[in-house]
């Protein structure tokens, strides 16, 4: 029986789960990769003579390379085999990520970051791609946030190693480059070892239910109002975290005044919370759903309570007090790890035989836009200033972000017929 047809509550097979958790660690090494340069950024700019804004353009030349490699990991998830998919995109991102220690030019450091997006990207079409393929649909909230809690794993793992190998005067950020780009070999060779057998033909192929239905085109999706739903929360949610990822940390030394030792603390608190977030969030999903509460219900309530967190960055505005914003950030940062979750199972909802184009197309999409802002963040920050600190202003538009699209998606129409069998 397919997936779309499941009980409420199926068993689900523990080799399922394991696989799961090879994504959560492949998405830990994602992010180590991407968020070395931020939690390094101090050293970073001081040895490429870097502003704001040139800061700024440096996260750019990655988004914009990781937006482009969407569409394609997209195209490319939903046909081949994603068992080699997935650690050969692995392979050219840790490489990229192990180049960094070794160069010596503004022009090098932006071609490695452009290589790095481009192996990234293919992350997560593959991961929701595979799930959507042998995870029930009552329990996808649940295991795509187990393996997107990766993201904040990795950025808890990150500040530590920083903490352990780079020195007050930057001395030793080379090394934690080629650390963390190393780590991906590891992986390669244990998923190859935990997907062998009849796993591997389950993972590697589309479920029969998409294969054997009469094939829908893909342009077809923008004339479905769920397509919509999932772009406008898709865009929304990660317009604001990776506003966290990036400027979150500038915000924290420059406007808060916190030492770039200090920081490394405060974004392992930061990211521990948002993966409480994100799993218990997830939980919570699975959770919900009962014969009175369909799949569609519950995570329309729980996407709400999650968006509602992202507004606790609010009181910024009456200038509290770091010891106040910096608990609040935390709790905006496990609701949007939240909303993640409930937005991939939505984005899973939508086709089965477009799950990994159709992510690359909102991903694509948001990350093209964020490319954009982040130059006028940092352009911002470098001729303002105001009470509030720099970067406040575009805190408070990210917290907002995410309940107006939440809103949106409590149009999402209800599928009785698949809830119950």
């Amino acid at each position: 029986m397919s997936s779309m047809t499941d009980s409420p509550k199926s068993t689900i097979p523990q080799w399922k789960w394991h696989v799961v958790a090879m994504m959560l660690f492949a998405t830990m090494i994602n992010y180590m990769d991407r968020q070395t340069l931020g939690s390094i950024s101090t050293y970073i700019k001081a040895e490429f003579q870097l502003g704001e804004e040139g800061y700024g353009k440096l996260e750019a030349a990655f988004g914009y390379s990781y937006a482009v490699f969407l569409l394609l990991a997209g195209f490319l998830a939903d046909r081949v085999n994603l068992r080699w998919l997935y650690p050969i995109a692995l392979l050219v991102w840790s490489a990229a990520g192990f180049a960094t220690g070794f160069v010596e030019t503004l022009f090098q450091l932006q071609v490695c970051r452009i290589v790095l997006g481009g192996g990234e990207a293919f992350n997560w079409p593959v991961a929701v791609g595979i799930i959507g393929r042998i995870i029930p649909r009552e329990s996808r909230a649940l295991a795509n946030s187990i393996f997107n809690s990766g993201m904040t794993v990795g950025a808890v793992v990150t500040p530590l190693l920083v903490l352990a190998l780079v020195k007050d005067n930057g001395e030793g950020w080379r090394r934690m480059f080629m650390i963390v780009g190393a780590i991906g070999l590891v992986w390669v060779v244990a998923w190859l070892l935990v997907t062998r057998g009849e796993r591997a033909r389950e993972i590697a192929h589309t479920p029969a239910k998409a294969t054997e239905a009469v094939t829908v085109p893909f342009v077809s999706l923008f004339t479905q109002r769920r397509f919509w739903i999932v772009l406008a929360l898709g865009v929304a949610v990660n317009m604001s975290w990776h506003f966290y990822r990036v400027w979150l940390p500038r915000h924290l030394v420059i406007d808060l005044k916190f030492t770039d030792k200090q920081l490394q603390y405060l974004l392992i608190a930061f990211y521990l919370t948002a993966d409480v977030g994100s799993i218990g969030i997830g939980f919570l999903t699975r959770k919900l759903v009962s014969p009175t509460c369909s799949i569609e219900r519950a995570r329309q309530k729980i996407l709400l309570f999650a968006s509602g967190l992202c507004l606790l960055a609010t009181p910024l505005i009456f200038l509290p007090g770091r010891e106040i914003m910096v608990p609040l950030y935390c709790l905006v940062g496990a609701g949007l790890m939240g909303v993640f979750a409930i937005l991939y199972a939505l984005m899973q909802d939508v086709s089965p035989q477009h799950t990994a184009k159709c992510l690359g197309a909102v991903g694509a999409s948001s990350w093209l836009i964020n490319s954009l802002l982040h130059p006028l963040v940092g352009r911002y920050a470098d001729t303002h200033t105001n009470a509030m600190g720099k970067f406040a202003p575009m805190i408070l538009v990210a917290g907002v972000l995410p309940l107006l699209a939440a809103l949106f998606a409590l149009t999402w129409p209800e599928q009785k017929e698949e809830n119950h069998s």
